[in-house]
């Protein structure tokens, strides 16, 4: 090789005379961050070699050794005695340029059939539906906290908030199962972003298939990808599972950061509805009597991250010609955070939920002074024949007169309030209470104890049958096959 040509690692140096100009080849390198791709990208690779072996593309002798050698690297990497690390411009590189230090030329047949192209998409894939796979786990247990919760608060009463104006009486269990309802729509996004990423692309080349008799079923089978692509061209240059899985991941950082700024409101003084266990609070620098709820102020901020890496990566892929392009190099920064923060966030919202310290009292209190059953009292005159658009007129005047009173609603007394509305019953009292209302509220998915209690049931069978998955969710076969305890045994099989 003249002196001036490419160095050996690169995987397409033949063409070029001249070597890489070094800022070129700083610019270009991706391996300080696509190494974590390294487990993904080797299991695919023993996957290609055994489909390679058993439709004798590859003799059996060099399929042994490709095997073995990927085998060993694997187990290495795994258990942190080989690092990712070197002059090569990406893992894909450092696997083959590792290999063949190995097992010398047999390595350089790994990549018959192959391109970089497939190759990376495969791995990208792999490691997507591992990462959603823990992040799955993670909205499980944050709604186990919450429903554990729900489940000692059915009958303890508080307002419910529109405008961020004290509404209508609701129970604590009520409100907590709002937020564990919209826990329940980001499993749903992000396991189908998991299945979205469950194609395939090993066969697809660079964008043309392969002259070569392969069997990407085999190869999808090896990985436990659920099924093939059905176009060349369209799979390498396809990225939309990692839009997919970026869009679950902000829609989840959006729930939590409104579960976030509910926990700063509800701790400060003036709601007072919490109090955070020290663990979970921090102090201030000046001010010795502060206790501020930083980590759900963070959570809050994690969630324009996450918007953030949506939209680069909306902007990156939107006028991209078919099929790959280097541009694609960009996403995986973009997703890697986006995996990175639901995971952490994820973590730090458990944490805080768990050091949350309700104050019944102060919820209470706050039933008081809002006219919180105006919407009852209304209802009662509707039951009595009222139409509603004048029985709202009538419940409106009794609230008004109440409060130049100020008194609750259920403190005026019949008389005063068949004044307003005539037709009120002498039961009307009875519909007054919060804790009456919240009982009256009995319609499906409402506040009432009975409605509340079948939420908790179908929600308690909703994360076992995610729990149930996840534990249903094991390695590879090719992982399983490789990585027995007589590894040569196993790769010979």
């Amino acid at each position: 090789m003249p002196d001036n040509a490419r160095p050996d690692n690169a995987l397409w140096g033949g063409r070029f005379a001249a070597p890489a100009h070094p800022a070129i080849q700083e610019f270009t390198n991706s391996l300080p961050f696509d190494r974590r791709l390294a487990r993904h990208d080797l299991l695919a690779s023993l996957a290609h070699a055994r489909m390679l072996r058993e439709t004798e593309i590859l003799s059996r002798s060099d399929s042994d050794l490709i095997l073995s050698g990927l085998s060993e690297i694997l187990r290495e990497v795994e258990t942190s005695e080989l690092v990712v690390e070197g002059p090569d411009e990406d893992v894909h590189t450092w696997i083959e340029r590792t290999l063949v230090e190995r097992v010398g030329d047999a390595g350089q047949r790994l990549h018959t059939a192959r391109s970089r192209n497939d190759q990376t998409a495969v791995a990208l894939r792999l490691y997507v539906r591992e990462r959603l796979e823990d992040i799955l786990s993670g909205v499980a247990g944050l709604q186990r906290v919450l429903t554990g919760q729900a489940a000692s608060h059915r009958e303890t009463f508080l307002p419910g908030y529109t405008h961020l104006q004290r509404g209508q009486p609701v129970s604590l269990a009520h409100h907590l199962l709002a937020h564990v309802a919209a826990l329940a729509a980001d499993v749903q996004r992000l396991r189908a972003a998991h299945r979205l990423a469950g194609v395939s692309p090993l066969g697809a080349g660079a964008l043309a298939g392969t002259s070569f008799p392969i069997d990407p079923a085999r190869s999808a089978a090896l990985l436990g990808l659920d099924r093939t692509f059905a176009n060349s061209m369209h799979i390498v240059g396809d990225r939309d599972y990692v839009l997919d899985a970026a869009y679950a991941c902000a829609m989840l950082s959006v729930h939590l950061s409104r579960w976030a700024d509910e926990i700063v409101l509800w701790s400060t003084r003036e709601f007072g509805f919490i109090e955070l266990d020290d663990s979970v609070a921090q102090g201030s620098s000046i001010m010795p009597q502060k206790k501020n709820p930083e980590a759900a102020e963070i959570l809050r901020g994690k969630s324009a991250r996450a918007i953030g890496n949506v939209t680069a990566l909306l902007a990156l892929v939107k006028g991209l010609p078919l099929t790959f392009n280097s541009d694609f190099q960009e996403d995986k920064e973009r997703l890697f955070d986006t995996l990175d923060t639901a995971d952490w966030s994820l973590a730090a919202a458990i944490a805080v939920a768990r050091g949350v310290n309700y104050r019944t009292d102060a919820m209470e209190a706050a039933l008081e002074g809002g006219m919180l059953t105006a919407t009852e009292l209304a209802d009662h005159l509707v039951r009595r024949g009222v139409p509603f658009r004048r029985a709202h007129h009538q419940s409106g005047e009794a609230v008004r007169m109440a409060e130049e009173r100020g008194v609750e609603l259920w403190d005026l007394d019949l008389e005063t309030l068949r004044a307003c509305c005539p037709s009120a019953g002498d039961d009307v009292h009875d519909a007054l209470r919060p804790d009456a209302a919240v009982a009256a509220h009995d319609s499906p998915g409402g506040p009432a104890p009975g409605r509340v209690l079948e939420q908790l049931q179908e929600v308690d069978r909703e994360v076992a049958a995610l729990e149930a998955w996840l534990d249903g969710r094991t390695d590879p076969p090719i992982r399983r096959a490789h990585l027995e305890e007589r590894l040569l045994d196993a790769v010979l099989a």
